[in-house]
């Protein structure tokens, strides 16, 4: 990742958010860590991003609510999908994009850094390199910053790492690891069911590495 200027950080609490904000503060000091609280984002997430930021000294760190989430999620109820994974919600992505544009437009920031690992691309459609592509077309030209001065960038550096690879990052970057947060479900250790605890332990297999947090079934 080249030098950045000032930068808005996604930051869900999880390994690869974490990782992405590592590694942007090995290139900028000036960082905003935006966290966005929706039906998956459960108190142990949200905290986890603030313990996160904290670690990083990024420069504020801010936590939105989007509670209509829940509205949607008990309205929406697809059959099965063999391309789409179950974690899926609803133009999720839009919206926290569009939400991290508005804070980077108000913050004069250059770059807004998301860490989405290449196998979510490959089960979510508002994860791979496409979607992001058209989303830097879209604030190019539907921002004022966009339109008088550089766009606003989405820059993903994780878009070529699995999970694993993004772990082994991760740990080299001294990612406080027993801070992050994977699992979906607001509890005092992880449940180790959800499609997050199964990703992270599989990850930490796949390395040979020890989690730091306990799940709580055998």
């Amino acid at each position: 990742m080249s030098s950045l200027n000032r930068v808005v950080v996604l930051l869900s609490g999880g390994i690869d958010s974490a990782t992405a904000l590592y590694l942007t503060k090995q290139n900028t000091s000036e960082i905003y860590s935006l966290n966005i609280t929706y039906t998956q984002s459960y108190d142990s997430e949200t905290e986890a991003s603030k313990k996160i930021a904290a670690a990083a000294t990024v420069k504020e760190h801010l936590t939105i609510y989007l509670p209509f989430f829940k509205d949607v999620e008990r309205r929406y109820h697809p059959q099965p999908s063999s391309m789409i994974s179950g974690a899926y919600v609803p133009a999720r992505n839009i919206i926290f994009y569009g939400v991290a544009a508005s804070y980077a437009e108000a913050f004069n920031a250059s770059t807004i850094v998301f860490g989405s690992n290449a196998d979510d691309a490959k089960e979510l459609p508002d994860a791979g390199p496409d979607f992001v592509r058209l989303m830097n077309e879209l604030v190019k030209v539907g921002t004022r910053r966009g339109r008088e001065l550089a766009p606003v960038q989405f820059v993903n550096p994780l878009n070529k790492y699995g999970k694993s690879e993004v772990l082994r990052l991760a740990i080299r970057l001294r990612v406080p690891l027993e801070l992050t947060w994977s699992c979906h479900e607001d509890r005092q250790a992880p449940c180790g069911k959800c499609r997050g605890c199964e990703m992270r332990r599989k990850a930490f297999e796949e390395i040979g590495a020890i989690d730091p947090l306990r799940f709580t079934h055998d």
